[in-house]
Protein backbone atom coordinates (compact mmCIF):
# COMPACT_ATOMS: atom_id res chain seq x y z
CA UNK A 1 0.00 0.00 0.00
CA UNK A 2 1.30 3.45 -0.90
CA UNK A 3 0.90 6.63 1.11
CA UNK A 4 -0.25 10.18 0.42
CA UNK A 5 0.84 12.60 3.13
CA UNK A 6 -0.19 16.11 4.10
CA UNK A 7 3.33 17.32 4.91
CA UNK A 8 2.67 20.50 6.86
CA UNK A 9 0.02 18.67 8.85
CA UNK A 10 2.59 16.03 9.83
CA UNK A 11 5.63 18.20 10.66
CA UNK A 12 4.39 19.46 14.08
CA UNK A 13 3.65 15.85 15.07
CA UNK A 14 7.20 14.62 14.46
CA UNK A 15 9.31 14.81 17.62
CA UNK A 16 11.94 17.55 17.35
CA UNK A 17 10.34 19.22 14.33
CA UNK A 18 8.52 22.52 13.94
CA UNK A 19 7.00 24.45 11.07
CA UNK A 20 9.26 27.34 12.17
CA UNK A 21 12.42 25.39 11.35
CA UNK A 22 14.42 26.33 8.32
CA UNK A 23 14.13 23.57 5.70
CA UNK A 24 11.54 21.66 7.75
CA UNK A 25 10.19 20.15 4.54
CA UNK A 26 13.58 18.78 3.49
CA UNK A 27 14.15 17.30 6.93
CA UNK A 28 10.76 15.58 6.79
CA UNK A 29 11.54 14.24 3.31
CA UNK A 30 14.81 12.76 4.62
CA UNK A 31 13.11 11.16 7.62
CA UNK A 32 10.32 9.70 5.52
CA UNK A 33 12.70 8.46 2.82
CA UNK A 34 14.47 6.37 5.45
CA UNK A 35 11.17 5.18 6.92
CA UNK A 36 9.62 4.15 3.61
CA UNK A 37 12.86 2.59 2.38
CA UNK A 38 12.67 0.24 5.39
CA UNK A 39 9.06 -0.63 4.50
CA UNK A 40 9.77 -0.86 0.77
CA UNK A 41 6.73 1.34 0.16
CA UNK A 42 6.28 4.59 -1.71
CA UNK A 43 4.84 7.90 -0.56
CA UNK A 44 3.87 11.23 -2.04
CA UNK A 45 4.07 14.22 0.31
CA UNK A 46 2.18 17.41 -0.46
CA UNK A 47 3.29 20.77 0.92
CA UNK A 48 1.60 24.17 0.67
CA UNK A 49 3.60 27.24 -0.21
CA UNK A 50 5.37 26.26 -3.39
CA UNK A 51 6.51 29.29 -5.33
CA UNK A 52 6.18 29.55 -9.10
CA UNK A 53 9.57 29.33 -10.74
CA UNK A 54 11.03 27.18 -7.94
CA UNK A 55 11.41 23.42 -8.12
CA UNK A 56 7.98 22.06 -7.31
CA UNK A 57 8.84 18.35 -7.14
CA UNK A 58 11.58 16.48 -5.32
CA UNK A 59 11.94 12.79 -6.19
CA UNK A 60 13.75 10.27 -4.04
CA UNK A 61 13.72 6.49 -4.34
CA UNK A 62 10.70 6.01 -2.08
CA UNK A 63 9.36 9.53 -1.51
CA UNK A 64 8.17 12.19 -3.92
CA UNK A 65 7.47 15.64 -2.50
CA UNK A 66 5.21 18.06 -4.32
CA UNK A 67 5.17 21.74 -3.41
CA UNK A 68 1.79 23.19 -4.31
CA UNK A 69 1.45 26.85 -5.18
CA UNK A 70 -1.59 29.08 -5.21
CA UNK A 71 -4.37 29.07 -6.22
CA UNK A 72 -4.24 25.40 -5.09
CA UNK A 73 -3.28 24.19 -1.65
CA UNK A 74 -2.05 20.79 -0.42
CA UNK A 75 -5.55 19.65 0.60
CA UNK A 76 -6.90 20.33 -2.89
CA UNK A 77 -3.89 18.62 -4.46
CA UNK A 78 -4.46 15.54 -2.27
CA UNK A 79 -8.12 15.41 -3.32
CA UNK A 80 -7.10 15.79 -6.98
CA UNK A 81 -4.53 12.99 -6.63
CA UNK A 82 -7.17 10.69 -5.14
CA UNK A 83 -9.61 11.54 -7.93
CA UNK A 84 -6.96 10.65 -10.52
CA UNK A 85 -6.42 7.30 -8.81
CA UNK A 86 -10.11 6.46 -9.18
CA UNK A 87 -10.88 2.95 -7.91
CA UNK A 88 -7.25 2.29 -7.04
CA UNK A 89 -7.47 4.96 -4.29
CA UNK A 90 -8.46 2.09 -1.98
CA UNK A 91 -4.83 0.91 -2.24
CA UNK A 92 -3.57 4.11 -0.59
CA UNK A 93 -3.33 5.38 2.95
CA UNK A 94 -3.72 9.13 3.40
CA UNK A 95 -1.92 10.66 6.36
CA UNK A 96 -3.72 13.78 7.58
CA UNK A 97 -5.59 15.04 10.60
CA UNK A 98 -7.67 17.42 8.51
CA UNK A 99 -11.29 16.30 9.03
CA UNK A 100 -12.33 17.37 5.54
CA UNK A 101 -9.59 15.24 3.95
CA UNK A 102 -10.32 12.25 6.22
CA UNK A 103 -14.03 12.38 5.30
CA UNK A 104 -13.20 12.59 1.59
CA UNK A 105 -10.73 9.70 1.86
CA UNK A 106 -13.30 7.47 3.54
CA UNK A 107 -15.90 8.29 0.87
CA UNK A 108 -13.46 7.03 -1.77
CA UNK A 109 -12.73 3.84 0.13
CA UNK A 110 -9.12 4.74 0.79
CA UNK A 111 -7.50 4.34 4.19
CA UNK A 112 -6.68 7.22 6.49
CA UNK A 113 -4.25 7.61 9.34
CA UNK A 114 -4.03 10.65 11.58
CA UNK A 115 -0.79 12.60 11.51
CA UNK A 116 -0.35 11.91 15.22
CA UNK A 117 -0.71 8.14 14.77
CA UNK A 118 1.64 8.10 11.80
CA UNK A 119 4.18 10.19 13.75
CA UNK A 120 4.13 7.49 16.47
CA UNK A 121 5.04 4.89 13.86
CA UNK A 122 7.89 7.03 12.56
CA UNK A 123 9.12 7.65 16.11
CA UNK A 124 9.10 3.94 16.87
CA UNK A 125 11.04 3.27 13.68
CA UNK A 126 13.60 5.95 14.50
CA UNK A 127 14.00 4.69 18.08
CA UNK A 128 14.53 1.12 16.88
CA UNK A 129 16.93 1.94 14.08
CA UNK A 130 20.53 1.71 15.23
CA UNK A 131 22.61 4.81 14.66
CA UNK A 132 24.68 4.30 11.57
CA UNK A 133 27.90 6.19 11.34
CA UNK A 134 28.32 8.45 8.36
CA UNK A 135 31.74 8.61 6.75
CA UNK A 136 31.14 12.22 5.79
CA UNK A 137 30.83 13.76 9.21
CA UNK A 138 31.31 11.24 11.97
CA UNK A 139 34.62 11.08 13.82
CA UNK A 140 33.53 7.88 15.56
CA UNK A 141 33.13 6.20 12.18
CA UNK A 142 36.72 6.97 11.23
CA UNK A 143 38.09 5.99 14.63
CA UNK A 144 36.32 2.66 14.28
CA UNK A 145 37.76 2.21 10.78
CA UNK A 146 41.30 2.98 11.91
CA UNK A 147 40.96 0.64 14.90
CA UNK A 148 40.06 -2.20 12.52
CA UNK A 149 43.34 -1.65 10.67
CA UNK A 150 45.50 -1.58 13.82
Amino acid sequence: MSFIIDGHNLIPCIQGMSLDQMDDELLLIDILESYFRSLRKRAVIFFDGGKPGEKLTIKRAFVTARFIHQPLNADQAIRNQLMLLGGSAKNYTVVSSDNEIVTYVKRLGAHSLSSQEFAKRVKSFRNNTPHQSSPDNDVDFWLEQFNKIS
